[in-house]
């Protein structure tokens, strides 16, 4: 009767023991899914509320890049954006999802910039976000390999290429050989330092206390005669000339290297 008994209880044990373990297999806990998930090398489900999607601050800064392209297109080489704010992604509704910039700053100002972010889900404005940025723009400009000095004329073994960093968009430097090759400077040129337009001028084709040959032609009639140049000037340039043989000043316009005419 008692080895019976044993033997009953035992059976009854192996049968808990069983069903147990058939109720685990049908019915797994939330846990032993994550884990065979993550043996089994499945994706994990975004963590984020259904229905909405995120702004990456990367996606803001290139939004930002493209527009300052347009806006410098033309005057600069490169540009750098660095986005200061926002720094973690902002949540948006679910859609088709643009971004357009705009700015209140002036056009082409470098350094601290805001920008407004214009977040249109489904071509509808959703909101607007703002955006603090550091813009840098960099342009291949001509800098002299060596101390220009003043009315000295420019040879193409004088000047290179090099990129450098603007502070502004407002000076205009020489970024065209053609624009400084056979020009003069107008003060020191220094080493290094990216030519101003303003910094150039053509070069002079008489000089102050230059004997010149005045030329008068007026109708069919031409009259030359020796003058002195009472300043410098440029080609197509008019200047005071005095006549050696009667001593009157006259204005006169630079024709080439010597003569000067004057128009009646």
């Amino acid at each position: 009767m008692k080895r019976l008994l044993m033997m009953t209880v035992l059976v009854a044990a192996c049968a808990g023991v069983g069903g147990l373990t058939s109720m685990g297999a049908a019915h797994p806990t939330e846990k032993a899914i994550a884990t065979e998930a993550q043996r089994s090398g499945a994706p994990k489900e975004p963590a984020r509320a259904r229905g909405r999607q995120w702004i990456y601050p990367d996606r803001i800064r290139k939004a930002i890049y493209d527009h300052l392209q347009r806006e410098f297109a033309g005057k600069v080489h490169e540009v750098h954006v660095t986005l200061g704010d926002p720094q973690q992604p902002i949540a948006a509704p679910g859609g088709a999802l643009a971004l357009t910039i705009s700015s209140a700053d002036i056009e082409g100002s470098l350094g601290r910039r805001v920008f407004q972010v214009h977040v249109a889900i489904n071509g509808a404005l959703s909101r607007t976000i703002e955006a603090t940025t550091e813009v840098a723009a960099y342009l291949d400009t001509l800098t002299p390999v060596r101390l220009i000095k003043t009315d000295e004329e420019i040879d193409v073994d004088d000047v290179v290429t090099t990129r450098v960093a603007l502070y502004d968009l407002r000076t205009v430097y020489a970024t065209d050989p053609r624009d400084v090759i056979g020009k003069a400077a107008v003060r020191p040129l220094a080493p290094q330092t990216p030519i101003k337009l303003t910094a150039l001028r053509r070069l002079f084709v008489v000089r102050k206390g230059d004997r010149v040959m005045i030329e008068a032609k007026m109708g069919g009639l031409s009259i030359q005669t020796a003058g002195v140049t009472k300043s410098n000037g440029e080609l197509g340039q008019s200047v005071t000339v005095s006549n050696t043989d009667s001593g009157k000043e006259v204005r006169a316009k630079v024709v080439g290297p010597g003569v000067v005419r004057v128009d009646f």
